[in-house]
């Protein structure tokens, strides 16, 4: 399933051609779409390290905060009343919110680095909390960056040893150095849901 929805990904950026001022629009409105809808970041970003290459990070990493700050008002302003229902349901959501109301951006810093529940349920739930704009702003965009870089990188590196663009030398530079990308970011990973755990056996904990 996951390759079937990067390859349709990639089939539909494809339409649009080399990289250029209309298909980065289109990119940009990929991913800006990407903070409203149930589709995962990381095959979005595979398709366009597929086709664009890193050349696509600086036009991910600006249109993927901007679609997780319009998800993120539109549940402070529009949809707040329902969606307090609904998280007064789910445990662990109820955590993560009471966190963010303590801690702030570090909260926020885990869920972004790495997390089990969808970047688009993030920007809803963090739109209920008391975090303020910037803060939210700032710190999606900084900590989304190394899950954007890896993933166009991988998705960059896939399209090099399709199509033979570069020599085996550069080609196994290329995959040592995603792969040395790849077990940081695993072992960032580890430790953040390791954090996330901890934090929701904290909140069920009754108090001393």
């Amino acid at each position: 399933m996951p390759v079937d929805v990067t390859q349709t990904l990639v089939e539909f950026l494809r339409r649009w051609g080399e990289l250029s001022p209309t298909s980065a629009a289109v990119l940009a409105l990929v991913f800006v779409a990407g903070g409203l809808v149930p589709v995962p970041r990381t095959f979005l970003t595979l398709a366009a390290g597929v086709v664009y290459g890193l050349a696509a990070v600086p036009i991910i990493m600006p249109a993927t905060t901007l679609g997780c700050l319009f998800a993120f008002l539109i549940a402070r302003y529009l949809f707040a009343g329902r969606l307090w229902h609904w998280v007064e349901r789910k445990p662990k959501l109820r955590a993560i919110m009471n966190a963010v109301n303590a801690e702030g951006w570090r909260i926020i810093a885990l869920c972004r680095l790495a997390s089990p529940i969808p970047s688009t349920i993030q920007n809803a739930l963090f739109g209920l909390t008391r975090i303020d704009l910037w803060t939210y702003v700032w710190s999606t965009f900084v900590f989304t960056i190394p899950q954007i870089v890896l993933y166009a990188y991988l998705g960059a590196i896939g399209k090099a040893a399709l199509i033979g663009e570069t020599g085996g030398v550069n080609l196994g530079v290329m995959i040592a150095g995603g792969l040395a990308f790849l077990i940081v970011v695993l072992l960032i990973t580890r430790r953040v849901r390791a954090s996330m755990q901890e934090l929701e056996r904290a909140s069920v904990m009754p108090p001393s």
